[in-house]
């Protein structure tokens, strides 16, 4: 029971807390499923994960994060997916404009490093995630392993503020009773 209020609790958070904090991250560790097809990457990892400006909130195996590169040309990708989903609660982030780059760093070790929005229950989010694995040939097969990222989101509504906007019509009319008394004045 108590893993379930947690669970529902974090799914609030993370559809609630972008208005509030800086900033979502959320940790993810270990391989789910991967496949290497069509020219791009898919691969589902574990999330283990979840802080609030930094400040670790829950940990543990609690869902999953998935994402598609689409085609990759040159070390770089578009058209992709990212998804995180919450167990108990389903999909929290979708979003298909995932895009960014896939660098080679080691033996098999590559590094994705990925730009992704989308809509978390009604609120426009931002968001980057960076992501190890291991691509290794065997026997022909390509075989993930040691999958391991960190992802951040941000809210990304940009309103304009109100005060801003009454200093912006105070002057307007000002000038335009200015203008209006000048006219006055000169008849």
């Amino acid at each position: 029971m108590k893993l379930r209020l947690a669970v529902v609790g974090l799914f609030l958070t993370l559809c609630t807390v972008p208005a509030l904090a800086d900033s979502v991250g959320m940790k993810n560790e270990g391989l789910i499923g991967g496949s290497f097809s069509g020219g791009g990457i898919s691969l589902t990892s574990v999330l283990t994960g979840f802080s609030l400006n930094g400040a670790q909130v829950l940990s543990g195996s609690f869902g999953s994060i998935s994402y598609s590169t689409g085609s990759i040309f040159g070390g770089s990708f578009t058209g992709g997916s990212f998804q995180a989903s919450v167990d108990g609660a389903g999909t929290v982030l979708f979003s298909n404009t995932f895009s960014g780059t896939i660098t080679h760093i080691g033996e098999d070790l590559y590094k994705l490093v990925g730009t992704f929005s989308g809509v978390a229950d009604g609120l426009h989010v931002t968001g980057y995630t960076t992501q190890f694995f291991e691509l290794e040939n065997e026997d022909g097969h390509l075989s993930f392993d040691e999958v391991h990222g960190r992802t951040c989101i941000h809210e990304s509504s940009t309103a304009v503020p109100e005060p801003g906007t009454l200093t912006l019509l105070g002057t307007g009319l000002l000038s335009l009773g200015g203008l209006v008394r000048r006219k006055l004045a000169v008849n």
